[in-house]
């Protein structure tokens, strides 16, 4: 599986903006798996996850690894097609504008609300409390590179390290946005 798939439409992104889709994905993400055993993770209705399961795949999102007969249907059997999403900043550019910004926009909304879960439900003595930062630093474009490379492997890391078969492991998120400030975003 590849580490990065660079999600190339406007139809992608809105589906993984929403956040049960987005489980999904994550849950064959980890490994092959049917809709059953996910649904069965996320503690989901099955018949209600054909549908979503269903969307992701005709959306180029999960493959089929392997299809069962079994008691007179088909049970197939998903992956992701990486671990890793990036949306194709193309996608947001003049042509796209207006539905790439009303995605973009939607895509912050479902993390805001986590966000402000995360805030609100904070509990210190259970784990590690939420961070917020809004940031704005200068640097060379050397140094701009570096630390872009630095954000990278952090994710990298992160990822490898995604514990999924600890019984004790917490979900965590986290929005990352690293992009130059131009003239225009002060409006």
């Amino acid at each position: 599986m590849p580490d990065v798939f660079k999600i190339q439409s406007l139809e992608q992104i809105r589906l993984l903006s929403d956040p049960l889709k987005l489980q999904l994905l994550l849950a064959f993400a980890e490994g092959d798996k049917t809709t059953k055993q996910v649904a069965a993770e996320l503690g989901e209705n099955i018949t209600k996850m054909y549908r979503h399961v269903d969307a992701l795949h005709d959306a180029g999102l999960l493959i089929v690894v392997e299809e069962k007969k079994k008691r007179g249907t088909i049970e197939r059997t998903f992956r992701a097609v990486a671990e890793r999403f990036e949306a194709d900043h193309s996608l947001f550019t003049d042509e796209n504008s207006s539905d790439g910004i009303a995605t973009a926009r939607e895509v912050l909304r479902v993390s805001e609300n986590e966000i402000i879960n995360a805030l609100h439900d904070a509990e210190p003595q259970k784990g590690p409390e939420p961070i917020l930062i809004r940031l704005r630093a200068k640097a060379s474009p050397e140094r701009i590179v570096e630390l872009r490379n630095r954000l990278e492997e952090w994710i990298q890391i992160t990822q490898e390290d995604n514990d999924v078969d600890d019984t004790n492991a917490q979900e965590i998120g986290a929005l990352i946005a690293f992009y130059p400030i131009t003239g225009d975003d002060n409006n």
